[in-house]
Formats: C-alpha cells, sequence, structure tokens
C-alpha cells in the first residue's frame, strides 16, 4: 500500500509539473492531447500490422481457400496449332487455376465464326480477327481484350509467274469468303473482285502446288511452310505493300461478360498474357505440349515455323503483347468505312478499358489512422523519404519515357520505311504527295513525279532466285537514295517500282536527271553468288503543272508516260504529254549506249536522237 501510494503520488506530482510546464508552451493543450491518446494510437497500430498482411494475402490468391474454380470457355478460331500456344502455355503452367479459372479451349471448323458461341453464350471469351469492329457495328455488344498479333498474317499466296495484284486478275483464286483484308488489299490496288476466277477454299496449299489454282489466300504462319517446302517458284502479296495493316489475332469478349464479371474478365486476360509471354520465351517446349496434348496436324518443324513467323508479326520487343492501340483501330475502321463496308468509325466501348477497384472499409480505416500518426509521429521525416522516393521514380519515369519516345520513332520509322531498300513506302509517299503538291502550288514551282521500273524484273526472280531479285532491289534503291538531292523524296512504290518526287526542277534539268537515272542503272552491276548480271529501267514522268493539276491527275500521267516506255522499247525516258498541246507527242529520250552515269542533259539528248 506504501508503495503503491507512493507511485501514485510520484505520478500525480510530476503530471502537475509536466501540465505547468505545457501550459507555459505554445501549442501546450494539443501536445497534451496528443500524449494522452498515443496509448490508443499504439493499440490500433498493431492492430493493423496483424490484419494488413492477412488483407493483402486474401487479395492476392483469389481462389484460395478451397473455392471452386469458374468455368469458361475460350473459343478459338481454327483448329489446335502454334497460332494458340498462348492459352495451352496458360493452361499448362497453371495461370488460369491460380486466377481462379477452369478454362476450355474449343476448336473452330472450316468457315465458322468464333463470334457466334461468344454471343451465344456457349463460349465466354474467343480469339479473332480485324472483322470483330464489323461486328460492333452491327450492334453485336464484342469488347476487344488485347491483341496478339500486331499486324496481320493475311497474304496471297501466287505461282511464281504472278508477280503483282495485278496479275490476279483473270486467274483462278482460291479464298475465303470472310478475308476482309485480302478484299480491301484489292480495293487498294484498283483491282475489282469480279475480275477473279473464285473457288472455294480447302484450306491447305495442295491445289496451289498441283498448278489446280493460281493463288490461294493463306496465312503466313500455315501455308507459307508447305510452299517453301515445295521447293516450287511462288510469290507472296501481301496488303501491307499496299498501306493496308491490319491486327492480327485479337482476344474478346462481351458487354455483358465484363459487367457481370468484372474481376474475372481482368484475370481470364492477365492469365492468358502470361501464357503469350512464355510460350514466346519457350516455342519448342510448347511445340511439344502441342504434339503430344492437342493436334499432331502439323509436325515439329512446321509449329517451329510458325512460331518464328509470329515472333515476326508480334514485335514483342518493340510493343507489350497485348496491347491495343485505339488509333489503329480507327485506321482499321477507316478502310472498312472507305470501303462502304461500315459507315461510322465509332469505336466507343469497343476496347476494353478495366475499371479501378474500389477501395475496401478496411482500407480507409487504414489510411485515416495511417494519417494520423504520420502527421503525430513523423511528418518531417516521412515526408523527407517521400521526397527521396518521388526523386526516384522522377528519374525512372524519365528514363521510361525516353525509351518509349525512342520505340516510338522506331515504330514510326518502321511504318513508312520498306524493310528491304531503306527507302521510304508506298504509305508515306501517299500521305507526302498531296502536302508537296499543295506547296508547289502555294510558292509557285513545279513539281516533278518520276517512276521507273526495272525491266523484265521477273527473269531476274526466275534466274538468281527472290534472293537475287531482293539483291537488285537493294541497290537500285542505294543508287537512288545517294543520287537524291535534300529535298528530294524517293520511295519503294511495290515490287520492282520505284516512284521519286523532285521539286522544283525546270524541264533541262529534268531531262538530265531522269536520263541520269536510267544511265546510272543500265551501268549497274548486280553480283550475286558467283554471277553477274545487268539490268536497264524504263522511266516515266509527269510534271506539275504542265501536265496535270492534282495528284490523281499527275500519278495518271506518271503511270501513262511508263506504259508508253515500257511498249516502246523499255529502257528509255518518256515525259508525259503536256496538257496543253493535245496534238504533241511524248518525249522520249531512247536508250543509247552510256558513257558516263553523269552525262550532261545535251549529250543525253543527243545520243537519245541518234538512236
Amino acid at each position: 500500500m506504501i508503495r503503491a501510494s507512493r507511485r501514485q503520488s510520484g505520478s500525480s506530482l510530476a503530471d502537475a509539473h509536466w501540465g505547468s510546464s505545457l501550459a507555459s508552451s505554445p501549442g501546450a493543450a494539443q501536445v497534451e492531447r496528443a500524449r494522452l491518446l498515443w496509448p490508443a494510437w499504439a493499440a490500433l497500430l498493431a492492430l493493423a500490422c496483424a490484419i494488413w498482411p492477412a488483407a493483402v494475402h486474401a487479395q492476392a490468391q483469389p481462389a484460395a481457400g478451397g473455392q471452386p474454380l469458374q468455368a469458361v470457355t475460350l473459343q478459338l478460331k481454327w483448329k489446335h496449332q502454334f497460332q494458340f500456344a498462348g492459352y495451352y502455355a496458360a493452361l499448362q503452367q497453371g495461370y488460369y487455376r491460380q486466377a481462379g479459372l477452369d478454362v476450355t479451349l474449343a476448336e473452330a471448323g472450316p468457315e465458322q465464326d468464333s463470334a457466334t458461341p461468344v454471343l451465344e453464350g456457349r463460349a465466354q471469351y474467343g480469339v479473332g480477327d480485324s472483322s470483330l469492329v464489323l461486328l460492333r457495328q452491327l450492334g453485336r455488344p464484342l469488347v476487344v481484350l488485347a491483341v496478339v498479333l500486331q499486324h496481320s498474317p493475311n497474304i496471297y499466296i501466287a505461282r511464281g509467274e504472278v508477280d503483282h495484284v495485278h496479275a490476279l486478275v483473270g486467274k483462278r483464286v482460291m479464298q475465303e469468303a470472310s478475308a476482309d483484308e485480302l478484299f480491301a488489299y484489292l480495293h487498294k490496288e484498283g483491282v475489282h473482285p469480279e475480275q477473279l476466277r473464285f473457288v472455294p477454299h480447302d484450306f491447305s496449299a495442295a491445289d496451289l502446288l498441283a498448278g489446280k489454282v493460281d493463288a490461294i489466300s493463306a496465312y503466313s504462319t500455315d501455308e507459307l511452310f508447305d510452299v517453301r517446302a515445295a521447293g516450287k517458284p511462288f510469290t507472296v502479296l501481301t496488303p501491307r505493300s499496299a498501306g493496308i495493316d491490319f491486327y492480327g489475332d485479337n482476344l474478346f469478349t462481351t458487354e455483358e461478360e465484363i459487367r457481370q464479371h468484372p474481376a474475372r474478365a481482368k484475370a481470364f486476360r492477365e492469365a492468358s498474357l502470361k501464357g503469350w509471354q512464355y510460350a514466346m520465351a519457350h516455342p519448342e517446349e510448347v511445340a511439344d505440349l502441342i504434339l503430344e496434348r492437342y493436334s499432331r496436324r502439323h509436325g515439329r518443324e512446321h509449329l517451329l515455323f510458325e512460331a518464328r513467323e509470329m515472333q515476326r508479326l508480334m514485335q514483342p520487343e518493340l510493343v507489350e503483347i497485348g496491347q491495343v492501340n485505339p488509333g489503329r483501330w480507327l485506321h482499321i475502321a477507316e478502310v472498312y468505312q472507305e470501303l462502304g463496308m461500315l459507315k461510322s468509325t465509332e469505336l466507343k466501348g469497343f476496347i476494353y478499358s478495366p475499371a479501378a477497384p474500389r477501395p475496401s472499409r478496411l482500407y480507409v480505416a487504414l489510411a485515416v489512422f495511417a494519417a494520423a500518426t504520420l502527421v503525430l509521429g513523423g511528418v518531417v521525416a516521412y515526408l523527407r523519404r517521400l521526397n527521396h522516393r518521388l526523386r526516384l521514380a522522377h528519374s525512372a519515369l524519365q528514363a521510361r519515357v525516353h525509351e518509349i519516345e525512342a520505340l516510338q520513332a522506331r515504330l514510326h520509322e518502321q511504318a513508312v520505311r520498306d524493310p528491304l531498300t531503306g527507302m521510304f513506302n508506298r504509305r508515306y509517299m501517299d500521305e507526302t504527295l498531296e502536302h508537296e503538291l499543295a506547296r508547289a502550288r502555294r510558292y509557285h514551282y513545279p513539281l516533278a513525279l518520276v517512276m521507273l521500273d526495272v525491266d523484265h524484273f521477273k527473269r531476274v526472280n526466275d534466274t538468281f532466285g527472290h534472293a537475287g531479285g531482293d539483291e537488285l532491289l537493294r541497290r537500285l534503291g542505294r543508287l537512288l537514295r545517294e543520287n537524291c538531292r535534300g529535298g528530294d523524296i524517293a520511295c519503294r512504290y511495290g515490287g520492282e517500282e520505284f516512284m521519286l518526287l523532285l521539286p522544283g526542277l525546270d524541264e533541262p534539268a529534268l531531262h538530265e536527271r531522269a536520263e541520269f537515272w536510267r544511265c546510272s542503272v543500265e551501268a549497274l552491276s548486280i553480283t550475286y553468288g558467283s554471277a553477274t548480271f545487268h539490268v536497264t529501267a524504263s522511266i516515266g514522268v509527269a510534271v506539275f503543272p504542265s501536265h496535270a493539276q492534282d495528284v490523281p491527275s499527275l500519278q495518271r500521267c506518271a503511270d501513262r508516260a511508263l506504259y508508253t516506255a515500257k511498249t516502246g522499247g523499255r529502257n528509255r525516258v518518256v515525259f508525259a504529254q503536256p496538257a496543253t498541246a493535245q496534238d504533241a507527242g511524248a518525249l522520249s529520250l531512247n536508250a543509247a549506249p552510256c558513257r558516263a552515269a553523269a552525262a550532261s542533259s545535251a549529250e543525253s539528248a543527243a545520243a537519245a536522237s541518234t538512236v
């Protein structure tokens, strides 16, 4: 009792002394209240430390505690093959099970629509092509969750003598009715589908190899393997050469699935993309898995060929797997609209955007408590740490921004450059020609459009193979790039055809320039393997405003001049007929032997007139 009273008495005296001291200092009342409430805050902090790990663990383990897995079905767009490797990997590695999902993969047959089972509820998710945007505009509530192939594998594979898309006119073509991208390709190139002789598709390259058809619609990841293995001459015609760059396989679902099961849709997407990352990092392992558990329709070499081609179309080193670019989808919709297949390019609700999770009451209470504790216990220290972290985060963010800007620059360069020659491509020329013509009209200077086409290019391919033809195109591209002025624009327009824009040249200088290129091509020596060969080129020239006043007319005049050069014997330069003199014939500089690539205009004209 004595000890107790002393302890109590001593405490009272100390409290009285402490209270009197506080009363005489600024903010004494606030500090006194904080001191008295500190034990309660300490208890709350201990409780939070005990509850927090359990709450975090519960959110990180959606299927823990013996909860049953949610059964869902993924409708594939074709039969089992490496095209769907990511989904096999997600199953095999347990990514779906970790997300609380029991996933069934459903094969598709020929001409089977992968969207119908999803819309009818027989499947919750599907794999489809870019025509999903058409179904969306027709009122089908489809939503794209992720893009797997950044570039579509849709191509034409034709027999060796078909060297460009216009050569398909009148030919037997085996094509799927749903190949919208290839129909857009024909439209872009000015070829009407009625000009082709379509036959039903048997989804193999056998008829092409047997000579029963002249071309087939195909996937570069699939049928191309069999055609290459046959060893016969063939030509690949791709819509990307005409500036049509659609997405390939897309993972999709419905608005209802996202509305009723938002967490499941998010988990399925994340597990699928995790599977794709694994599959592309371990292609041989996944190929063996396909052969063991899914299908032996294709051999191991065929599956690994698919993997390599998909790597090229996915470009995972540049673009994160699954990334969806709204601008690309807008471009696809605009192409469909140009074809008359789409009335509106409105994409609202078509691209998946996960909703931010609502904070639980526990997190709200902990946040309030943490704020009070920080204010009373260590505001200054916390702010210092926060400031340090912000500086680190800012530096990391700046580095990431620079990295993204560099990747964007590389992607833009890839979008406007021809990968074989390093020149600008047709897409860039089509976008630039209108601006250059408007500038020439505004500042009153001439603008020349030069079309250059290699003579008998098919003979080069037939004699030296496509690799020899590629070497010729690379050398010719380097020649044109190195001999252009700073303001000139040179591009590979398609196949063996090149196009140049030359602003501000008067007629004598333009004659000299065109003849210089003709002579330079004629003097070019191409070495491929142990063989050396030479080629010639025909050139058509049209000038604004002498020959045409707008882009279509200027292109048409240059094309006609090129045609005249071709039919007139090749290896010559032909200028378009002046628009103001209907009776004036085209100016033709014949193919005189070239003494020097840099011959003067007078020497070139004299050589042309004597032949």
